[in-house]
Order: structure tokens, then sequence, then C-alpha cells
């Protein structure tokens, strides 16, 4: 073999490896820790306060009104 036939299939085999080394790590490998799948910090639970609520009004060539409305708990 020549040395172009040889540096060809150097680079192909690379990208294979590299591709194949992307693929174990993302889907065989350790999974990343992820702070809103891992806990439920920032969720909102069912006994608490509700959010407010964004109220968005406005019709075609009208400057729209945004309302911020505290909504009650229901029971």
């Amino acid at each position: 073999m020549d040395w172009q036939r040889i540096t060809a299939l150097a680079i192909v085999g690379l990208t294979v490896g590299v591709y194949v080394w992307r693929f174990l790590r993302r889907y065989v490998g350790p999974r990343r820790f992820s702070f809103e799948k891992d806990t439920h910090c920032g969720c909102v639970s069912p006994s608490g306060p509700r959010p407010p609520g964004l109220i968005i009004r406005g019709k075609r060539g009208e400057r729209p009104v945004i309302t911020l409305q505290e909504q009650t708990r229901r029971r």
C-alpha cells in the first residue's frame, strides 16, 4: 500500500472511532446529573401555593394588555 491509502484509512478509522466513542458515552456510559430530573426542586408541589397567572390580551392592531393575576387555591 502506498502512503496515501494508509493515511486515508487512518482518517476513516479515527472518524469511526470517534463516533463509536461518542455513542458509547451517550447511551451506555454513566448518566449525567440533571438538577431538574433528579430533584424536585423548582417544581410546584400539589399542596403548595399556585404560581400567579399571566394573562395577555390584545387584538390585531391594538396594544397588548398584560395582567399578572394572583390565583386563589381551589379546595
